[in-house]
């Protein structure tokens, strides 16, 4: 190989190297960052410390249109809980809008969320920002 195509190969793997440096964390940003990676890390943190005030959060993610994530929310919910409201995750969207609602008065219920106020702005499935590339 040249010495040429060894430079060049060299400073192409530096620039990689670089720009992978520069992504966030799949676990940063908690519930606010939009990437299905980074609330799944926030549910499990949520849950491990027991942390019932991210419960609304966690609420927020059984509208979410990413499987898994719904999956980790409801069995984080359960599990902080006790119970589901009759909450599954592969159900059809109508089944699932009408149990996040009955998850919204729960919350505020509980005391966990505001009246209303917590959620004046969801909208189903909530508005997420979107990563500009």
């Amino acid at each position: 190989m040249t010495r040429t195509r060894w430079v060049n190969r060299l400073g192409i793997t530096a620039t990689l190297l670089v720009l992978v440096g520069c992504a966030p964390s799949a676990t940063e940003g908690g519930f606010s960052n939009p990437a299905p990676g980074a609330r799944l890390y926030a549910i499990e943190d949520s849950v491990k410390f027991n942390r019932r005030s991210d419960i609304p959060s966690i609420v927020e993610c059984l509208c979410s249109d990413d499987e898994l994530l719904r999956f980790m929310a409801i069995g984080a919910l359960h599990r902080m809980t006790g119970q589901d409201l009759d909450y599954r995750f592969d159900d059809p969207e109508p089944l699932r809008v009408a149990a996040y609602k009955r998850w919204q008065e729960w919350t505020i219920a509980e005391h966990l969320a505001p009246p209303m106020q917590a959620y004046a702005s969801t909208i189903y499935p909530p508005v997420r920002p979107r990563p500009q590339w």
